[in-house]
C-alpha cells in the first residue's frame, strides 16, 4: 500500500510520462494537442482516459444535465458508429445510459483494458500503448466528423 502522498506521486508521474509519449503526436491537423484533455470543442462531449489498480479505459462521454441534449448528440454518434469504429480498428462497448463518477447520468463510449495496474511500473507502458492509439484513431475520426456534431448544439 501506499500513502497518499506516495499515491498522488505515482498519479501525476505517471501522467506526466503519458504526456511526454502522447505528445511527440501531433493531431491530424499538424498541431499538437493536449492528448489528456483532448479538444472537441463541445461541453457537452469529453475524452476520458482513466486507469486504476484493475483497468484502463478510453472514453468518450456525453455529459450534460439536458437530457434532450444528450439524447441528441447520441443519436447522432450511433450513426456514426460504424465509420467510429472502423477509425478506432475494435469495436467499443456504448452506453446511452451509464453514470460517471459523480453520479450523474451520462452516454459513454468505451474500450477497456483489464488486468492492468497503473501503480505496476510494467504496466504503465501497456497502457500507454492501449490508450495512444485509440487516441490517434479517435482524433482522425473527429476531424472527419467534428462539425456535424459540434452543429447540433449550436
Amino acid at each position: 500500500m501506499f500513502s497518499k502522498e506516495e499515491e498522488k506521486a505515482i498519479k501525476t508521474a505517471f501522467w506526466t510520462r503519458f504526456k511526454e509519449q502522447a505528445g511527440v503526436n501531433k493531431g491530424v491537423n499538424g498541431k499538437r494537442i493536449n492528448w489528456v484533455n483532448y479538444p472537441t470543442r463541445i461541453k457537452q462531449l469529453y475524452v476520458r482516459l482513466h486507469a486504476d489498480t484493475k483497468i484502463a479505459r478510453f472514453s468518450i462521454d456525453v455529459q450534460t444535465k439536458d437530457a434532450d441534449v444528450r439524447a441528441i448528440i447520441w443519436e447522432q454518434l450511433t450513426e456514426l458508429k460504424k465509420v467510429m469504429e472502423e477509425e478506432m480498428s475494435t469495436p467499443g462497448t456504448w452506453e446511452e445510459s451509464a453514470e460517471n463518477m459523480a453520479g450523474q447520468e451520462i452516454s459513454r463510449i468505451s474500450w477497456t483494458l483489464e488486468d492492468v495496474n497503473m501503480f505496476v511500473k510494467e504496466d504503465q507502458q501497456k497502457i500507454f500503448n492501449f490508450f495512444i492509439p485509440l487516441l490517434r484513431s479517435f482524433d482522425r475520426f473527429y476531424s472527419t466528423y467534428d462539425e456535424i456534431l459540434i452543429g447540433l448544439v449550436r
